[in-house]
């Protein structure tokens, strides 16, 4: 007998027809959310209370959740962060949760670099006046020879270096999984990269891309102190997860031109308030969490966000499942 599933994933209804389709065809009810997520926790419990699976946003899937919706078996969040999932309630409720790693790493470490240029050469400034009739010089940093720093070295910060190969940028990397004086040697396309101690990438960096996760460890890891640690003529780029940065530390600095300048694509609170400081910070260059959204990208995370479900409902153990232990939770919903 088919499931019902939940789909909030605003990706997944605009690229996702082929695997909706699958579903279907697998006996699956599909029903969209009145609005694309991340939904309220209130809004997500009424509409999960009939539902066995959900292809989620980045909502909150929390113990209350899982609490109050005894039917959900399966979370399959379309996309790679799960952050906004309690893994220790999900696993403890026997719901299996389950992400889509790789599927956009190129979209992203191609956005990555589109932010870089676009901060350095001020290429948003350009076009803005251009739209009102004006014409002027707009005087930017060059990035070929620079220096690039990668703090995180997953999927995405690998294929950001192999980017910066073309350039001809020499890359270090902070990640707490390759300790100094660890080193990756450039082979078969793959970038070349030092690792160093964060003080020393900051300290050496012409422009800092953030593509580590969100946890306690990295809440708010960039503030104020590590901002005076960069060079003043650095720039800072993130396309990975807002809570990385302390956002009002970051507005300071560009005020006080403690760095060049920035370019995000997440926040603390998406969508970002209208009001938000950050839309007036000066030398600063903001994208609406659009890293990840190219048609080949939104298409493969589609899939592989419907894949687990066909998985469950055979009696088959999915891939990439986030929280292993719910295979040994009394409460095992599957």
């Amino acid at each position: 007998m088919g499931w019902k599933v939940l789909v909030t994933a605003r990706a997944f209804w605009v690229s996702g027809q082929a695997a909706e389709d699958q579903l279907r065809a697998a006996g699956c009810e599909v029903a969209r959310s009145p609005k694309a997520g991340p939904l309220p926790e209130d809004a997500l419990i009424a509409l999960l209370q009939d539902c066995d699976a959900v292809i989620g946003s980045s909502d909150p899937y929390t113990a209350r959740v899982f609490a109050e919706c005894p039917r959900l078996k399966l979370v399959s969040r379309c996309g790679v962060g799960t952050d906004s999932v309690d893994m220790n309630a999900a696993a403890k409720a026997g719901v299996v949760a389950t992400n889509t790693p790789g599927a956009m790493s190129e979209a992203v470490a191609d956005f990555t670099f589109a932010l870089m240029l676009a901060v350095a050469r001020r290429i948003p400034e350009g076009d803005a006046l251009m739209r009102v009739g004006g014409w002027d010089e707009f005087r930017g940093a060059s990035v070929y020879q620079k220096t690039l720093g990668l703090v995180g070295v997953g999927r995405i910060g690998r294929a950001v270096a192999r980017r910066a190969q073309g350039f001809a940028m020499r890359v270090l990397a902070y990640d707490p999984a390759f300790p100094p004086p660890f080193v990756i040697e450039g082979k078969n396309g793959e970038g070349h990269l030092t690792f160093v101690s964060l003080e020393e990438l900051l300290a050496e960096s012409d422009y800092v891309s953030l593509h580590a996760p969100a946890t306690p460890e990295t809440q708010g890891m960039f503030a104020a102190a590590r901002f005076q640690q960069m060079k003043p003529t650095a720039y800072l780029i993130n396309t990975a997860r807002g809570a990385l940065v302390n956002e009002a530390d970051l507005i300071a600095a560009l005020e006080a031109e403690t760095i060049a300048g920035a370019a995000l694509d997440v926040y603390t609170q998406e969508p970002l308030p209208a009001d938000h400081p950050l839309r007036r910070a000066p030398r600063c260059v903001l994208t609406p969490h659009n890293a990840f959204n190219a048609l080949e990208s939104t298409q493969e995370m589609s899939r592989q966000s419907a894949v687990p479900i066909l998985q469950l409902m055979r009696g088959d153990r999915p891939d990439n499942v986030c929280n292993p232990g719910v295979w040994d939770s009394p409460a095992l919903r599957v």
